[in-house]
């Protein structure tokens, strides 16, 4: 608001030229008029003219707009000068230029004369030469110039370059509105003080851009929103309709060309397809460049403006529009996904593929986890007379299970009773039968699958086999007669949980097929089995796969749910727990999705016992056991984790009954693999907290000799230490060692970390206190890096028992590091930002902060800039 009286200050100099630049809206004709209206105060006169497109075919029109008062006021004018002022001469002789040039001296006076052109950019060549003659010649006259121009726009006359290229010639840029001018005007607008917070909003929603601003706050004003903190989000509301109003009533005073050319980048969107454009438009390369630089010019190419023109045009010539794009988007080999977007705005029946690509954009969508947005393409091919009614219900049922919307299993059942081919039919069972099975309805499920695989054969049917393997998960009635082959990683896994495999085979048969097998359900399948057979840093490199192709947020959430579970069997709590975060609002719908949120419950709750919040891991379990769930094979993880969370809390006898009901529940499966519920281990501890240990022996026994069978090493170590606690002497003693030495050769950091502890104790009291003082210490070194704050405190009790207390614990230096903070530490070092390291490490950006900090601490170092340095003394 102050640059006014800046120009006003650079004007009065008699003989000097002033051009103000800036962008549109800046003010530029305001900071004129305000000049203007100074000198004129001070006595002197002034003449003016407004630069348009038009005047550029009009000679002498500049220069007619600025004299014709002094004709309307009688003044003797040179007859040489009549002409121009009167538009009658088409070119600037020098007799002409100097006869309005001595009108604008004898007008000038002794008091003075400001020549003002606003948008002089727009001047016609001949105004412009005789600018360039009075800017040469007026220095030694009571005459100065005042002009403006856009600070996008140019002007390549060579007049204009004499006139503004002068050493006399001061240029004034204009710009945004500061904090102090915005708060000046909202004062000026309201009539009275306005909070900092509602200033500070509406210069957000304008740019600071001073025209935009002073409609926003009239807008504002004139409709009753008051000027306080709790206003200033209306503020981004008004200022997209206000941008997209100042804009439109640029663009309607441009050629029928440039308003033709916005109308088309309106209707494509940003970054239209060039050769598109040009066909919509009709324009060569060359003046579709031009009018697309007007259109940036003027600040018409933004998204507000788009929309404001697409209301602005008539509907008919909209939906014209659309339709000619569609077609030319198609015609050029742009993706079904664009096509579809202009389809959306056209009545049905206009093209025969319609339907078909409306089908392929919304399978796309569902691929992308934009179950809305694919729902709107199929309603709207629903409409097309030759469309796929069928397909569409299908594919809308889809995309109203992916995304939890009311009506999916209505849907998808009258899409697979509705239609007579029996691929289609096929492909209908399977969503149908994910949504069957969220409803608890396994007689339908397994109906729905039986029936559609009776009448395929190939890839598809050995498909619906495998999703009725995948539901048996879920209930023993969905347990299936047919067979799927061997070489597929759901049946790999399933005989792995039915004990027909031993873990060296299952592992082996699925690192042999699982690497062509691209879709989700097959990967995550196979990571099941790698995660029970101790292969977690191979299951983890599965579930990143998914997450890197998959969008649709169930199978996202099953990715980090699984991948969490992995990481925690590995000992790295920390990226467990990250993960979980990940997995829980995409699987917090408990009634659609019984099994899944089991799961998870199972997993939170083991996490969360890891970090002594036991009350929490009770309210977890309390929370999930609903009907739905108890219905789901995984109730039994469900029973088993509140039995190892009453040990915790030194219940023993309803921890005891807590593992006894988890084999009950899971003896209706026919999975009876210890890895999947080592419901026997749990229960011979709680028979040894209660004093009966030939039970205790007899169950440990029994889970050993399974675990021996399946070949896990983290399974038989677990088990092992498990069978040493509830033996006595020497036999639980040389129990525990063997738990330590198989352990060793497992990825299972966490579970070594138990046996070591385990093995200290029982070292301890038997005398043997500095053999258990090391294998203590090795055990809170281990408990320290994995994450576990209920292990380390155990650990360090136990070492202090020993009579000694614990050596300084290197919880400094890269050894503390976990391997996700290892990780996060070394993209970090290597200069990546936090947003792409999540994306590198394929966790949420809001924890990655988290664990750098960690590692900053452990490593030493007050931030990122640190890390290579140590890193680097670490290698």
């Amino acid at each position: 608001m102050k640059h006014p009286r800046k120009v006003w200050c650079a004007g009065i100099s008699s003989g000097a030229t002033t051009l103000v630049e800036g962008a549109a809206g800046t003010g530029k004709t305001s900071a004129l008029d305000e000049a203007a209206a100074m000198w004129e105060e001070r006595g002197h006169r002034v003449i003016r003219a407004h630069g348009s497109e038009l005047d550029r075919e009009l000679p002498f029109g500049i220069v007619a707009q600025l004299f014709e008062p002094v004709l309307d006021e009688g003044v003797d004018v040179p007859p040489d000068a009549l002409g121009a002022l009167r538009m009658t001469t088409p070119s600037p002789d020098f007799a002409v230029l100097h006869a309005v040039y001595r009108l604008a001296v004898k007008l000038a006076g002794d008091s003075g004369l400001l020549v003002v052109v606003d948008d002089v950019h727009w001047a016609d060549a001949p105004s412009l030469r005789w600018l360039a003659y009075l800017a040469l010649r007026m220095r030694r006259q009571p005459i100065s110039l005042l002009l403006s121009i856009g600070a996008d726009e140019r002007c390549d006359d060579p007049s204009f370059g004499e006139v503004v290229n002068q050493p006399t010639c001061e240029r004034v840029v204009l710009g945004d509105l500061d904090d102090a001018a915005a708060a000046e005007l909202a004062a000026r607008v309201y009539g009275g003080a306005v909070e900092p917070a509602f200033v500070d909003a509406c210069l957000a929603a304008t740019d600071g851009n001073p025209q935009l601003t002073a409609r926003l706050l009239r807008a504002m004003s004139d409709d009753g929103v008051p000027p306080r903190a709790a206003s200033a989000w209306r503020a981004a509301e008004y200022g997209t309709f206000v941008r997209g109003e100042v804009v439109l009533g640029r663009l309607r005073r441009r050629p029928p060309k440039v308003v033709a050319a916005a109308q088309c980048v309106a209707v494509l969107g940003p970054d239209p397809h060039p050769a598109v454009l040009g066909e919509l438009t009709g324009m060569g390369a060359v003046e579709l460049a031009d009018a697309l630089r007007t259109l940036e010019g003027i600040g018409a190419l933004g998204a507000p403006v788009r929309a404001a023109v697409l209301d602005d045009m008539p509907p008919a010539t909209r939906c014209d529009l659309h339709l000619r794009a569609a077609r030319s988007l198609r015609n050029h080999g742009a993706d079904d996904r664009a096509v579809a977007e202009q389809l959306l705005e056209t009545p049905p029946g206009a093209d025969p593929w319609a339907g078909e690509v409306l089908d392929s954009a919304a399978r796309d969508a569902v691929s992308r986890g934009e179950p809305d947005a694919a729902a709107r393409l199929l309603w709207r091919s629903l409409r097309e007379p030759q469309g796929n009614p069928a397909r569409a219900f299908r594919l809308l049922g889809t995309a109203e299970l992916v995304g939890g919307l009311p009506g999916a299993t209505s849907r998808l059942r009258e899409a697979f009773q509705s239609s007579d081919d029996p691929v289609e039919q096929a492909q209908t069972a399977i969503p149908l039968a994910i949504a069957l099975h969220a409803e608890q309805d396994p007689a339908e499920l397994t109906s729905v699958l039986s029936s559609a695989e009776a009448r395929v054969d190939g890839p598809l049917a050995v498909r619906l086999r495998e999703h009725r393997l995948m539901h048996a998960f879920g209930w023993a009635e969905a347990v299936p007669a047919t067979v799927v082959p061997e070489d597929e990683p759901v049946n790999i896994l399933y005989r792995a949980s039915t004990n027909e495999l031993d873990a060296p085979a299952a592992v082996e048969l699925t690192m042999r097929v699982v690497a062509d097998r691209q879709d989700a359900m097959s990967r995550i399948a196979a990571a099941t089995t790698l995660s029970i057979a101790d292969r977690g840093d191979d299951a983890i490199a599965l579930m990143d796969k998914v997450l890197q192709q998959e969008h649709a947020p169930v199978v996202r959430g099953l990715a980090f749910l699984y991948r969490s579970n992995a990481h925690r069997r590995n000992g790295d709590l920390q990226a467990g727990r990250t993960d979980a975060e990940a997995a829980e609002p995409l699987l917090r719908d408990e009634k659609r999705w019984p099994t899944v949120s089991a799961m998870y419950a199972t997993l939170c709750v083991d996490l969360l016992m890891e970090d002594n919040r036991v009350d929490e891991a009770e309210a977890v379990l309390d929370k999930v056991c609903s009907e739905g769930v108890r219905a789901s094979w995984a109730m039994a993880g469900v029973l088993a984790a509140r039995g190892r969370l009453n040990i915790v809390r030194g219940d023993a006898r309803t921890a005891l009954a807590d593992f006894l009901a988890a084999h009950e529940h899971a003896a209706r499966w026919p999975f009876r693999n210890p890895a999947l519920l080592p419901w026997r281990a749990g229960a011979a501890l709680a028979c040894a907290a209660l004093g009966d240990g030939e039970r205790a022996r007899q169950y440990a026994d029994e889970e050993l000799a399974r675990a021996r069978a399946w070949g896990a090493p983290r399974m038989l170590g677990m088990t092992l230490r498990a069978a040493g606690r509830v033996n006595s002497g020497a036999a639980g003693r040389a129990l525990l060692e063997s738990a330590v030495v198989v352990l060793r050769t497992s990825s299972a950091r966490l579970e070594l970390a138990r046996a070591l502890t385990d093995l200290g104790v029982v070292l301890r009291r038997q005398g043997d206190t500095s053999t258990a003082r090391g294998h203590l210490r090795d055990a809170l070194d281990l408990a320290k890096k994995c994450g576990s704050a209920a292990l380390s405190a155990r650990a360090h009790a136990e070492l202090v028992a020993t009579g000694s207390g614990p050596r300084r614990m290197r919880q400094t230096g890269p050894t503390a590091l976990t391997p996700t903070e290892h990780q996060v530490a070394n993209l970090a070092a290597r200069g990546r930002s936090n947003e792409e390291i999540a994306t590198t490490l394929l966790v949420p950006a809001h924890a990655i902060e988290g664990l750098l900090s960690g590692a900053c601490r452990k490593l030493g170092v007050s931030g990122r800039l640190q890390l290579p340095e140590v890193l680097d003394l670490a290698d």
